[in-house]
């Protein structure tokens, strides 16, 4: 199946095996654009506040920009993991791509604010 909707008149899609929670998709589309666009502060208005981007206590969206701002190599991933196919969790939450295991993978929820990105990770 694949879920389109359409961001500043561009449609991107996002791949899913079964339908996104409602609102996921378009800030699906939103991160990815901005994550291939290298556009830092608006990235930062699709994250959660409490962003964990590291394993190792690193739980903050402004320091996961800084650190973006500073490995370039890291926005290509999440450009990458959001353009592949999605997959709705268990917890009503969203995690692109589907399956990855350790790989590289974004996680997206509800909040307060509506969905986020709540987290960039790499391994365990």
């Amino acid at each position: 199946m694949v879920v389109v909707g359409a961001l500043i008149g561009t449609s991107l899609p996002v791949w899913a095996a079964k339908p996104l929670p409602p609102g996921a998709t378009a800030v699906i589309q939103a991160v990815h654009t901005a994550a291939g666009q290298q556009r830092h502060a608006a990235l930062q208005r699709l994250m959660a506040p409490e962003f964990v981007w590291s394993f190792g206590g690193d739980a903050d969206a402004q320091q996961a920009i800084a650190a973006w701002k500073a490995d370039p190599k890291a926005l290509k991933a999440l450009h990458r993991a959001t353009g592949m196919p999605c997959a709705a969790l268990p917890d009503g939450g969203v995690e692109c791509p589907r399956q990855a295991g350790r790989a590289a993978r974004a996680c997206f929820e509800p909040t307060a604010q509506g969905w986020r990105m709540v987290s960039f990770v790499t391994g365990d």
